[in-house]
C-alpha cells in the first residue's frame, strides 16, 4: 500500500512538472489548482499566531525622489475569523532629515485617521478572498497558464481576477503563485471602483504586493508598492507613490492583546 502511494505521488508530480514546463493550460484543472492554493494558505495560517515586522514606509515625489520616510513596527495577531493589526511609528524623516518625536506622533495620528476614513486595506487583509467559494458569484477568475518569464525569480501560475460588480469593496488584478509550492508570489491589483467624492476624486490606483519565504519556510509579504493619481479640491492634479518594506518578521513571538485596543480592526 505504501509503495502504491509513493508511486502515485511520483506520477502526479511528473504530470504537473510536465504541464508547467510546457505551459499547457489544458492539462491543468484550474479548480483543483485553486483548491490546492487555498489549502496551502490555510495550512500556513493555522501555524501562525502572531507576527511582528520591522517596516519602512517611503513616500515619493512625482519625480520619484523621497518625500518622507518612516520606520515602524507592525503587529499582526491571527484569530479564527480575522487578523488584528497595529502599527507603531518610530521615526519620521523629511527631506532625509530626522524629525522630532512630536512631529512623528502628529504624522502617525494624521495618517491613521485618513486610513480609517478611507477604509484603507493593509497587510492584515487576506488577498485570497476572491478565490473563496462564498465569493464565486462576485468574481470571474481565469487561469492564464504558467508565465513565460519568472516573477521575482520564480516560475508561477497566473490567474486573472475580475470583479463582476463595480464596487470599491472588490478588486481586479493578476495573481502569481509559485508553481512548486503554490504560495502567493505577487499580486498586482486595483479597486474595481475608484472613490469619487466632492473633495477628492481618484482616477487611478495601482497596488502591487510581493511575497517571499522566510528561513522557516513561511511565505509573507515583503514589499507593497502603491501609485495613483487624482484631483483634490483647489488642486489641479495629485500624483502619489509609495513603497513599504516588511523585514525581519518575528513569528509566534507572542503579542499582547492590549496593543490592539483602540484600533479599527474588522
Amino acid at each position: 500500500m505504501k509503495n502504491r502511494i509513493i508511486l502515485y505521488s511520483f506520477i502526479l508530480l511528473v504530470m504537473l512538472t510536465a504541464s508547467v514546463a510546457g505551459n499547457n493550460t489544458d492539462a491543468i484543472d484550474p479548480s483543483a489548482l485553486i483548491e490546492r492554493i487555498l489549502t496551502v494558505d490555510s495550512e500556513q495560517r493555522s501555524k501562525i499566531n502572531d507576527i511582528v515586522f520591522d517596516a519602512e514606509f517611503i513616500e515619493k515625489n512625482k519625480d520619484g525622489t523621497v518625500k518622507a520616510r518612516f520606520t515602524k513596527k507592525i503587529y499582526l495577531k491571527y484569530l479564527p475569523d480575522t487578523v488584528l493589526y497595529h502599527e507603531q511609528y518610530l521615526e519620521y524623516y523629511k527631506d532625509d532629515k530626522l524629525q522630532s518625536d512630536k512631529d512623528c506622533d502628529g504624522q502617525a495620528k494624521e495618517r491613521k485617521e485618513k486610513a480609517t476614513k478611507r477604509k484603507a486595506k493593509n497587510i492584515s487583509h487576506s488577498m485570497f478572498t476572491p478565490f473563496l467559494a462564498e465569493n464565486a458569484d462576485k468574481y470571474e477568475i481565469t487561469y492564464e497558464g504558467v508565465v513565460t518569464e519568472e516573477v521575482t525569480g520564480f516560475v508561477c501560475h497566473h490567474f486573472k481576477v475580475q470583479a463582476v460588480e463595480e464596487s470599491a469593496e472588490y478588486i481586479n488584478g493578476d495573481y502569481y503563485f509559485e508553481a512548486e509550492s503554490f504560495h502567493l508570489v505577487q499580486v498586482d491589483f486595483s479597486p474595481a471602483k475608484l472613490v469619487r467624492k466632492t473633495m477628492f476624486k481618484l482616477y487611478e490606483l495601482n497596488i502591487s504586493v510581493t511575497y517571499g519565504a522566510t528561513a522557516e519556510g513561511y511565505w509573507l509579504p515583503q514589499q507593497a508598492d502603491i501609485s495613483g493619481r487624482g484631483k483634490a479640491m483647489f488642486i489641479i492634479g495629485v500624483n502619489f507613490a509609495s513603497t513599504e518594506y516588511y523585514r525581519n518578521p518575528v513569528i509566534n513571538g507572542g503579542v499582547d492583546d492590549d496593543i490592539f485596543s483602540g484600533e479599527n480592526n474588522e
